[in-house]
């Protein structure tokens, strides 16, 4: 009860302000730990790499690194072409 009674007088003030105040405010911290946790946790040692296909010359995109702790491709990456569908 006494948690009950001294978080409504320290947050009844905060509560009367204009919630898009409130957003304006929180923003900058929101996206800062939001960019950390999503490098630190779920997008590891990334790396995105890019260039044309050597048979049909269309433009790839491969992505080196682990997502969620699925390993991706660390040095070499094998696959198959968007376009052309050769490897």
């Amino acid at each position: 009860v006494i948690w009950l009674g001294l978080g409504f007088e320290f947050i009844e003030p905060i509560i009367r302000l204009n919630p898009i105040i409130l957003a304006a405010l929180g923003a900058p911290a929101i996206i800062k730990y939001s960019k950390e946790f999503t490098e630190a946790y779920i997008f590891e040692n990334k790396f995105i790499a890019y260039g044309p296909c050597p048979s049909c010359g269309a433009e790839n995109r491969v992505y080196f690194g682990n997502i969620l702790g699925v390993e991706g491709f660390s040095d070499e990456a094998e696959f198959k072409c968007g376009n052309c569908k050769e490897k």
